[in-house]
């Protein structure tokens, strides 16, 4: 058995705590879990969309006050969610994984204060 190492540790995110949306695509979602590499999301697609394999990101909080604009990401993966783990609409539910370009020393902070938060979950595994 092979066990993941990452790079980052990562921190799961309350269910419906931060949102994600871009102004270049019609990609709208919740994130699952960030790290300071990268995140992954979960989002309905209309009609057969997918992220771009670079696209700009933007996260948004009300629970949490919490805004980020203009994250530059590379997606990793972009998958279909397993049908059986969660029913799906129509047009199903996929889960994205981005990884982020280089950070400025302004973006840095403010990811570090969204992953310090209490709203956020350390993932144990890492």
């Amino acid at each position: 058995m092979n066990i993941e190492r990452r790079k980052f540790v990562r921190h799961q995110i309350r269910p419906h705590t931060i949102f994600l949306f871009s102004n270049y695509s019609p990609v709208k979602g919740w994130v699952k879990d960030i790290s300071e590499g990268g995140m992954a999301f979960e989002y309905s697609p209309p009609e057969e969309c997918e992220p771009n394999s670079k696209i700009n990101l933007i996260l948004a909080g009300d629970a949490l006050p919490f805004y980020l604009a203009d994250i530059s990401c590379k997606t990793i993966y972009d998958i279909k969610a397993d049908k059986d783990i969660r029913p799906s609409r129509s047009t199903g539910i996929r889960h994205c994984g981005v990884q982020f370009a280089r950070l400025d020393s302004e973006m840095k902070e403010k990811l570090g204060y969204l992953m310090s938060n209490e709203s956020i979950m350390r993932n144990s595994e890492g």
